[in-house]
């Protein structure tokens, strides 16, 4: 082997090594975005659990509170209605009417609050999103 083979291998050994090297970076790179959108979909995933759970919770005391306001009030009311005068046939339909208006009114509003909650979760990994960005810039300098 003579000098100018010798010097070839010696030049081309950090370039083979800074190439190894980039490569090696760039599959940890990618391995943390990996894991890093992991972790923000994640905690996406139990914001929007929980904020289901209220959906379902004030779902269930609406339906609750429709049926249980309703047999009450109704039979109360009823019995108001009759003994204010007005006919047993209008008071059996008007007063569980009025009953239902009410609970639906306010368990509208809270089922309305709780979608308005879940609504605000957006799904997208923002983290990783602008890491991925940041990755892309330093590679381009790199590159250069």
């Amino acid at each position: 082997m003579d000098f100018k083979e010798r010097s070839v291998l010696v030049e081309d050994e950090p370039v083979v090594d800074l190439i190894r090297d980039l490569r090696d970076n760039m599959v940890t790179m990618i391995r943390q975005q990996i894991e890093l959108a992991k972790a923000e979909t994640g905690e996406k995933a139990s914001v929007f659990a929980k904020n289901s759970v209220s959906l379902l919770l004030w779902s269930a005391i609406l339906y609750a509170g429709f049926l249980l306001l309703l047999a009450a009030i109704t039979f109360l009311g009823y019995a108001g209605l009759v003994a204010i005068g007005l006919s047993p046939l209008i008071s059996a339909w008007l007063m569980p009417l009025i009953v239902a208006a009410i609970v639906l009114a306010v368990g509208g509003i809270g089922a309305q609050k709780a979608i308005k909650k879940l609504s605000s979760v957006k799904p997208a990994p923002k983290k990783t999103i602008h890491s991925v960005k940041e990755d892309q810039q330093w590679l381009k300098e790199k590159l250069k």
